[in-house]
């Protein structure tokens, strides 16, 4: 159930005793609620999977390879890559690609060339970044009522600011963070921790890796499976 900017900053006066109180004014209280919800939502990104707000295929980000480039930048909105696809006829054939490890950057590629083929439609499915609330009517998904998390982290920064006693909202806070633990994984939930293969010989698929706000692309991907149409797949790593 959505719950608005306003009914969050209600409740945590109502629940830090500040109804009415002018010492936190409504924009403090806002900038409160924002934080713990970026919090909240980055807790529920990895206790829950980190597929939980990810677009539909349909809405992945789209990059055209140019023939001249491996680095191309990430969207703005990018909290954690999920998935690197190729599409290999329109609309709707698409392969998936395998990131590389660091020390395997120079041990595929086909003839030698690592640059990307220029044309090539890469798509990135990834978790967005958490809204920003500003105004009243902005909305989050508490999912199951995950939003008393917001309420009981803001009361504490509003009380720290008071110089009052936090500790049963501190209690409060811990034993909602127990209920939320998972699994943390690393930003990109598409690569595992593996061990770098580097005596693969060179083969012609393309793969990824993030590069501070960028991807890097290596391999050219061209469009065949392998030099006997074998069947060396573009995101298993074949070889030639």
């Amino acid at each position: 159930m959505a719950t608005t900017l306003l009914q969050l900053r209600d409740r945590s006066k109502q629940e830090s005793d500040n109804v009415g109180q002018t010492f936190i004014t409504d924009t403090e209280w806002n900038g409160y609620i924002a934080a713990s919800y970026q919090e909240l939502y980055g807790l529920i990104v990895t206790a829950f999977g980190n597929d939980y707000f990810t677009q539909t295929p349909a809405s992945g980000f789209l990059i055209t390879t140019d023939g001249l480039n491996e680095m191309f930048a990430l969207p703005t909105d990018m909290f954690k890559l999920l998935a690197v696809d190729i599409q290999v006829t329109a609309p709707n054939y698409w392969v998936a690609l395998k990131p590389f490890q660091l020390a395997e950057r120079n041990t595929f590629g086909f003839l030698g060339s690592m640059i990307p083929s220029a044309g090539q439609t890469i798509r990135l499915l990834y978790v967005p970044r958490s809204l920003v609330l500003t105004a009243d009517g902005d909305t989050i998904d508490g999912v199951n009522g995950w939003e008393e998390y917001i309420v009981v982290d803001a009361c504490i920064k509003a009380l720290t600011k008071e110089e009052a006693d936090v500790t049963s909202f501190m209690a409060r806070k811990a034993a909602l963070l127990e209920r939320l633990q998972g699994e943390i994984t690393n930003r990109d939930a598409g690569s595992p921790a593996c061990v770098a293969d580097v005596q693969r010989r060179r083969g012609r698929s393309m793969r990824y890796r993030l590069n501070g706000n960028q991807i890097w692309l290596r391999g050219n991907g061209l469009p065949a499976w392998g030099p006997d149409g074998a069947g060396n797949d573009w995101g298993d790593g074949g070889y030639w």
